[in-house]
């Protein structure tokens, strides 16, 4: 759950910067990067689950 509450805020996070970033405040590369990888953590966070990694003996 910690991992879900911490990629949404990292998406709000640099969302923000890449909206300063439109501003001309800070690069738009690096704003969008931000977004980018932050809304794609998130997302492979939401799509993890448990697998059976078989019998251990």
């Amino acid at each position: 759950m910690k991992k879900i509450i911490t990629g949404i805020l990292c998406i709000i996070i640099s969302f923000c910067l890449f909206v300063l970033g439109l501003l001309k405040f800070l690069p738009v590369f690096i704003g969008s990067l931000l977004l980018f990888l932050s809304t794609f953590f998130t997302v492979l966070f939401f799509s993890e689950r448990r697998r059976f990694k078989g019998f251990h003996l």
